[in-house]
């Protein structure tokens, strides 16, 4: 520290230097930011490597999964234990999925992306009851990817390539703008809401979700879909709108 001397009425005195405290504090302060940011890079260094190691085992995971599905399917077993556990492998991912890389980019890449897809979906969708919305689409393929995700935007133009005729499927979008993903078998559809609607007599947008084990919203667009073709017919009270079957047109 540098020390001054100044002479006053009553004896000399000391004085500390200010320049020199400034100095050593900030050299201090540069040092910790230099040691803090040395630590974080040596954390992402050891994350990213976790990352990779991560991503290589899940590839192999998902080539274990279809080589095992393939040896059951050669065995032609159809017991309830060996079909459930042909859906749990099927559902573990895809090993070779669909990339910019090995599949070009704009239309091209959207096409195979779609017909990737269309693979993934065709079971799921038939479990939800033909319907899925695009943001759940969004997550059971990148899920099923495991490896090199896929973007909103990317699986909502793949989702515009699917067509009925080809794939099975196809886009819509409900009134409300909402997007989703419809099999083609609308009229199955509108025909299970409306025997699920007979045996409860009357139901709401929230008791068809419970019933049917969908999103509320996707329940409230079946619902007034189904009213649009003059399946339904609706009753507006003080409790909620409740919708019944339209007897003049289905009976």
């Amino acid at each position: 520290a540098v020390v001054s001397t100044q002479s006053t009425g009553k004896g000399v005195i000391a004085v500390q230097g200010k320049s020199s405290l400034m100095g050593g504090g900030l050299v201090h302060i540069e040092r910790q930011i230099e040691s803090t940011r040395a630590e974080t890079d040596k954390s992402l260094t050891s994350a990213f490597k976790d990352i990779d190691a991560l991503m290589d085992r899940g590839k192999e995971m998902v080539a274990l999964a279809e080589r095992i599905t393939l040896k059951l399917s050669e065995k032609d077993s159809a017991g309830d234990e060996t079909m459930e556990l042909k859906s749990h492998l099927l559902s573990i991912g895809i090993s070779n999925p669909v990339t910019r890389e090995t599949h070009g980019t704009g239309t091209s890449y959207h096409k195979s992306l779609g017909s990737e897809l269309a693979r993934m979906l065709s079971s799921p969708l038939q479990d939800c009851g033909g319907v899925m919305s695009v943001s759940e689409v969004y997550c059971r393929y990148n899920r099923a990817r495991g490896v090199a995700l896929v973007s909103p935007e990317d699986v909502v133009n793949a989702c515009k390539t699917l067509t009925p005729q080809q794939h099975g499927m196809e886009l819509k979008r409900f009134s409300s703008g909402v997007l989703v993903v419809e099999g083609d078998n609308f009229n199955s559809i509108m025909s299970t809401l409306v025997d699920t609607i007979t045996d409860n007599t009357c139901v709401t947008a929230l008791t068809l979700s419970s019933i049917m084990a969908i999103p509320l919203l996707l329940a409230k667009e079946r619902l007034q879909a189904a009213e649009q073709h003059g399946l339904l017919c609706r009753d507006e009270t003080d409790e909620g709108i409740f919708f019944y079957k339209n007897l003049l047109v289905t009976e």
